[in-house]
């Protein structure tokens, strides 16, 4: 309760990436089964974006964790969370490439 203890910007900065990719994905995910994998070539791009944003997030989560005096949780949580989501893009890209056509 009494703490100088405080939030990392950059491990929130971390997690609000995450979350974006996270909603970008599922998003994407929904167009394609809506439209039973009829997409546009677009849509990849979107997921090549989201990727980016993860790397962006793991530097980010990184960054927080060797910062002093914080709750170190919001930092890994993001940074699980980023790494997991851009291996996970990179398979849907790289999965998109090779069946696709």
């Amino acid at each position: 309760m009494f703490t100088t203890k405080h939030q990392s910007e950059n491990g929130i900065l971390s997690l609000s990436v995450a979350s974006l990719s996270l909603a970008v994905m599922i998003a994407s995910i929904a167009f394609s089964f809506a439209h039973r994998g009829e997409v546009p070539g677009k849509l990849g791009g979107v997921g090549l974006f989201a990727a980016l944003l993860n790397v962006i997030g793991i530097v980010a989560g990184s960054v927080s964790l060797k910062e002093r005096d914080i709750f170190i949780w919001v930092p890994r949580i993001a940074l699980i969370l980023n790494i997991v989501l851009l291996l996970v893009w990179t398979a849907m890209v790289l999965m998109g490439t090779i069946f696709g056509g």
